[in-house]
C-alpha cells in the first residue's frame, strides 16, 4: 500500500528510502486502508440513507462552516450496546492547499427494519489538502474501551511532506479525539543528499493505558504514548519525528 498526499492539483506518492535503508517494522495492530470514495461498501447504503436521506447515488451535500462537502459512505463499525457507527468522508471543490475535506460519524441503532440516527458529527479526525478528507483509515478495539477510529492525512510544503494520524474513540457519549500522531515525514523534495524519511505505525497497545508507534526508514525507533487523566494519549518525552 502506498501512502500519498496532495501536491498542487496532483497526487504525490510518499517516497521510499533508498535500497537497504529501510528497516522492517513489526506488524501494525490496525489494518490501515486507502479511503476509496469511488466504491460503495456493502451494507452501507441503508445506514447512509438514514443519516443523509435516500439517494441512489449514495452521496449527499452538507454545508459546514459555509463550505459545501459531498459525503459518501466509507464503513460501518460495530459499537457496544448493539449500536453501529457509520463513517463517511466529505470532499469539497476547493483547490487551495489550505483547504481540507471532512470525515463524519453517525451513531445508529436498529428500529425494526430501519436504522435510526442517535448522533451526528460532521467533522471527525484528520483530513488531507485540496479539499480531500482523510486518505487512509482503519479502526481497532485494542486501544481503548470503545472502538477507536484511525484517520490519516497530510500534505507537502516546499519539498517537505508530513502526515498525521488522529485516533478518535467512538465513546457512548460521542466521538472523542484521544491522540494525534506524526506518522510520516520526508524532506527528500527539499534535499538532494542526506535526506530523512520516517514512516510510523501502531505496533502494540496496552488497552486503556498506552500504545507504541514504531518508525522505520532512514531512522528506526519507537515512541510510547501514555493515556493521561483527561483521557488523551501523549508521547512520553519529546518526539523524535521531524515536522514540516
Amino acid at each position: 500500500m502506498k501512502r500519498f498526499v496532495g501536491v498542487s492539483c496532483t497526487v504525490l506518492a510518499f517516497a521510499t528510502p533508498a535500497a537497504g535503508a529501510e528497516q522492517t517494522a513489526p506488524a501494525s495492530i490496525i489494518e490501515v486502508q486507502d479511503v476509496d470514495r469511488d466504491t460503495v461498501p456493502a451494507g452501507t447504503p441503508e445506514a447512509f440513507w438514514a443519516a443523509f436521506g435516500e439517494n441512489l447515488k449514495n452521496e449527499a451535500d452538507r454545508t459546514v462552516d459555509e463550505t459545501t462537502y459531498t459525503y459518501v459512505p466509507l464503513a460501518l463499525i460495530p459499537l457496544p450496546g448493539g449500536k453501529t457507527a457509520l463513517v463517511s468522508t466529505g470532499a469539497s471543490e476547493c483547490t487551495g492547499h489550505a483547504c481540507s475535506g471532512l470525515n463524519s460519524v453517525h451513531y445508529l441503532e436498529r428500529k425494526g427494519a430501519r436504522y435510526t440516527v442517535t448522533g451526528e458529527w460532521l467533522d471527525v479526525g484528520t483530513s488531507g489538502t485540496f479539499g480531500n478528507p482523510a486518505l487512509y483509515w482503519g479502526w481497532s478495539e485494542a486501544i481503548a474501551a470503545a472502538p477507536v477510529l484511525y484517520t490519516e492525512g497530510g500534505g507537502t510544503w516546499q519539498g517537505y511532506s508530513c502526515a498525521f494520524a488522529v485516533l478518535t474513540e467512538l465513546a457512548a457519549t460521542g466521538p472523542a479525539e484521544i491522540a494525534s500522531i506524526p506518522i510520516y515525514y520526508t524532506d527528500e523534495g527539499a534535499r538532494e543528499t542526506n535526506s530523512t524519511v520516517v514512516k510510523g505505525q501502531i505496533t502494540a497497545a496496552e488497552k486503556g493505558r498506552s500504545f507504541t508507534v514504531t518508525y522505520t526508514g532512514t531512522r528506526t525507533f519507537s515512541e510510547r504514548y501514555v493515556r493521561g487523566a483527561d483521557g488523551t494519549y501523549k508521547v512520553a518525552g519529546k518526539s523524535r519525528v521531524p515536522t514540516c
